[in-house]
C-alpha cells in the first residue's frame, strides 16, 4: 500500500440526500474512486480515476496495493461500511492504519424511521448472498429474545422468497410483518402485511423486512 490511507465511505441507502456532508467532501476531494458500477456512475466526476468492485475482491485490494504515494483515495460502499460491508475484507488484506472510515446511514435505520419504531433492542441480520441454515428456527428464537427481528434481502432471495422459505419451513407464530423496498429512492414503497400475503407476492430484492411489534 503505497498512498497515505484508504477512505471508506459510506453513501448511504440510495438518495444523495441522506449522504452525510462530510462523506461528500470526501468524494469530492478524491483522485481515485473505487466502488459499485452503480456507485461510480451517480458520484464519478471528471478527472477522477475509478476502479469497479466486481466480485473479484482479490483484484480490488492488488489495484489499492499499487496506487502511487500520496494520492486520495476513497472507496463507495452503499449503507454504513460497518454492516456487512467491505470493511471487514479490507482490514484482512490492508493494515488498519491505512484506513479511514466515514460512516454511512444504514437501511435499517431508514425502515425502523419509515415505521416509527426504535431499533435498539431488534436483532439485525442480512440475507444478501448470505443463507441461514432453517432460517425459520432462526428467527423464532430471537424473537424469543428480542421484540423485532429485521433482514436485508438481494434479487436471489427476495422477501417473498424468504417468506415462503418461511413457511415451507413450518415458521410459527403471527407477528406484524412490513417490507420496505427502495428506501430514499423515488420508488420507495412502505407495505405492512401478513407473511401468507408477502409469500403470493412478487417484491424486489432491495428491500427490508421487519418482523415483529413494533
Amino acid at each position: 500500500m503505497s498512498s497515505e490511507y484508504i477512505t471508506l465511505v459510506g453513501i448511504g441507502p440510495g438518495s444523495s440526500e441522506y449522504i452525510l456532508p462530510i462523506a461528500q467532501r470526501a468524494i469530492e476531494e478524491a483522485q481515485i474512486l473505487v466502488g459499485g458500477k452503480r456507485a461510480l456512475e451517480s458520484f464519478a466526476s471528471k478527472g477522477q480515476e475509478t476502479f469497479p468492485i466486481t466480485g473479484k475482491l482479490e483484484e480490488v485490494v492488488s489495484y489499492l496495493r499499487e496506487i502511487p504515494d500520496g494520492k486520495k483515495v476513497v472507496v463507495l460502499v452503499s449503507g454504513d461500511p460497518g454492516f456487512y460491508s467491505f470493511l471487514n475484507y479490507l482490514k484482512e488484506k490492508i493494515p488498519s492504519r491505512h484506513l479511514k472510515v466515514i460512516p454511512g446511514i444504514s437501511a435499517f435505520q431508514v425502515a425502523f424511521a419509515r415505521i416509527q419504531s426504535s431499533w435498539h433492542d431488534a436483532s439485525l441480520f442480512s440475507l444478501h448472498g448470505r443463507r441461514i441454515e432453517n432460517l425459520a428456527s432462526f428467527i423464532e428464537e430471537k424473537l424469543k429474545e428480542v421484540s423485532r427481528v429485521a433482514f436485508l434481502t438481494d434479487n436471489r432471495l427476495t422477501p417473498d422468497g424468504a417468506a415462503r422459505l418461511l413457511l415451507e419451513e413450518g415458521f410459527k407464530g403471527e407477528v406484524p410483518l412490513y417490507v420496505l423496498t427502495d428506501l430514499t429512492l423515488p420508488t420507495e414503497k412502505v407495505e405492512k402485511m401478513s407473511l401468507e400475503e408477502l409469500a403470493r407476492s412478487k417484491e424486489k430484492g432491495n428491500s427490508v423486512v421487519v418482523l415483529g411489534d413494533v
